[in-house]
């Protein structure tokens, strides 16, 4: 599927939105933009660990059609799209700045510690040197898929 980035020409800020063909992809490119989303259908906070979850088993079990496609806008909110951008039905949009929101992001954080915790018990590090986050520059917890501090994934690479 060729790139279809509608692009905004009076602001400069480059594309309004972004096509992608996996949801995973598409969550990918929106958490560049936030980490806490809510759900639009019922309204609860959707954190980036639980959002990424869903996406990998939503992918597997919901093939889009040839002329589907996922979009992220430019504030981070990620929709489907039967083809045509004005029938995207929004799935999850960001947050807005609240007590829930900080509460969801608190929550995330302390799930992501334990899950690194219970990694870290049944894993050996090969690599005991110290490493460090590339979104924050926190210090990552050994064999860290997140950062405990932003809740960003760690490059692997």
């Amino acid at each position: 599927m060729e790139n279809n980035n509608q692009t905004d020409n009076k602001s400069g800020r480059g594309p309004i939105f972004n096509h992608y063909r996996s949801l995973t992809e598409a969550l990918a490119m929106a958490m560049t933009k936030c980490i806490v989303w809510r759900e639009t259908e019922k309204g609860t906070p959707v954190s980036a660990k639980q959002l990424f979850d869903f996406c990998q088993k939503y992918d597997a079990e919901h093939p889009l059609r040839e002329e589907e496609f996922y979009m992220v806008s430019r504030e981070g909110a990620i929709g489907i799209s039967p083809g045509l951008e004005w029938l995207t039905r929004w799935m999850f949009i960001p947050m807005e700045p609240c007590k829930e929101r900080d509460f969801a992001f608190r929550k995330m954080q302390e799930d992501i510690r334990e899950e690194l915790q219970e990694e870290q018990k049944t894993e050996a590090a090969p690599d005991l040197a110290p490493k460090f986050c590339t979104h924050c520059g926190a210090k990552l917890a050994l064999n860290s898929r997140f950062c405990t501090s932003c809740g960003k994934p760690i490059d692997t690479k």
